[in-house]
């Protein structure tokens, strides 16, 4: 599933997410088991082995549409 968020694109299934920010021309890559969704401030982190970052998803909506796709629970 493509989610559009600002600055970029979120491409989230089962297995992986990967997170495409336009301006930088920069991917961020991992696993669905390494990833966690907060509800608060609606942001994609993950965090495994040597992946660390999070990002800022804009909306409910989008955080809604990254669970759904991924199978990874909100945490609110």
């Amino acid at each position: 599933m493509v989610i559009t968020i600002p600055g970029g694109r979120v491409v989230a299934t089962m297995h992986e997410v990967m997170v495409k920010l336009e301006e930088n021309r920069l991917t961020l890559q991992t696993q669905t088991d390494d990833i966690s969704l907060l509800g608060a401030p609606c942001m994609l982190i993950a965090n495994g082995g040597t992946v660390n970052w999070s990002i800022s998803l804009g909306s409910e909506e989008n955080l809604n549409a990254v669970s759904e796709a991924t199978g990874v629970a909100i945490k609110r």
